[in-house]
């Protein structure tokens, strides 16, 4: 929480120093928004992934017979592994399509496979120009968990933890990554999570990408217990000008997307009345 809110305090303060409205951060990837679904949808943003580095995924149905397993019961949009299933095999899955049906009949999954590679990372980046080929911050952090297979790793995952091996790579091997990146789409801020067997195939590009946050993904380098206070503030300054340069390139547009309030209210729809209405017919024509 003071990580965040510092972040936030330090772009809003960097915004004001270089003549850029803040308040136009959720403009940052409006391109690859979805203004039918209100959402960054999994499903687009995966269409854009190059075949090489993209998992198998499909909307679930309730029907969907996985090939093999592991599998990943994903919501079409959430935040920091928020909603997310592992299933073993199919009675897992039967079982995890009962519960999220209770939950929330109304959100949208996915199945995704789950992805081969030793190792999971984080690319975080942040472009300021689109143009130059160039990303103005790159830093790359394992999440390192030792204790699960095929993990849900977070923040919230107590058995993982970040370690940025950003200083592993080469100025000239941050940039491949950066190209990487370019290669799925033109992204202000992004987060792109990737498994891969070692960093010199990272570099190489043998991986497969799990998930690329667009909305608000943050610098997962901050959560390395490693890091010094000063270090920290000293990253945040440096990524929080290179923010604010990003927000103020951002061409004008004559209606842009409410993204920020779009998303916040995803998902929080309450049950339509014929819904509630065929939940209570069942109640009533239960034997019990």
């Amino acid at each position: 929480m003071h990580i965040t809110l510092i972040l936030i305090l330090t772009y809003i303060a960097c915004c004001l120093r270089v003549g850029a409205a803040p308040w136009k951060y959720f403009q940052l990837n409006a391109r690859y928004f979805s203004k039918d679904q209100g959402i960054f949808s999994k499903l687009s943003i995966d269409a854009l992934i190059p075949d090489r580095w993209r998992l198998h995924q499909i909307p679930d149905d309730q029907s969907v017979v996985p090939e093999r397993y592991p599998v990943f019961m994903k919501p079409e949009w959430g935040q920091n592994a928020h909603g997310i299933h592992r299933a073993d095999n199919f009675e897992q899955l039967q079982g995890i399509r009962q519960r999220v049906q209770e939950q929330d009949g109304e959100q949208k999954y996915i199945i995704q496979d789950g992805a081969p590679g030793a190792r999971e990372f984080e690319i975080f980046s942040i472009d300021v120009s689109k143009h130059d080929g160039e990303h103005d911050v790159v830093t790359v952090t394992e999440a390192v968990n030792n204790t699960e297979s095929y993990p849900i790793n977070s923040k919230y995952n107590t058995n993982t933890r970040y370690v940025d091996i950003s200083k592993s790579f080469s100025s000239d091997n941050l940039s491949v990554l950066g190209g990487y990146l370019d290669e799925v789409g033109q992204f202000a801020i992004s987060r792109m999570s990737v498994r891969a067997d070692s960093l010199d195939d990272l570099v190489a590009g043998k991986f497969h990408v799990i998930e690329i946050n667009l909305f608000l993904p943050m610098p997962i380098n901050l959560l390395d217990s490693s890091y010094s206070w000063r270090v920290r503030l000293n990253f945040i300054r440096r990524a929080m000008m290179s923010l604010a340069l990003a927000t103020k390139a951002i061409k004008p547009v004559e209606k842009p997307p409410a993204i920020f309030t779009r998303m916040m209210l995803y998902g929080r729809r309450k049950s339509t009345p014929m819904r509630s209405i065929n939940k209570t017919a069942a109640r009533r024509s239960s034997p019990l």
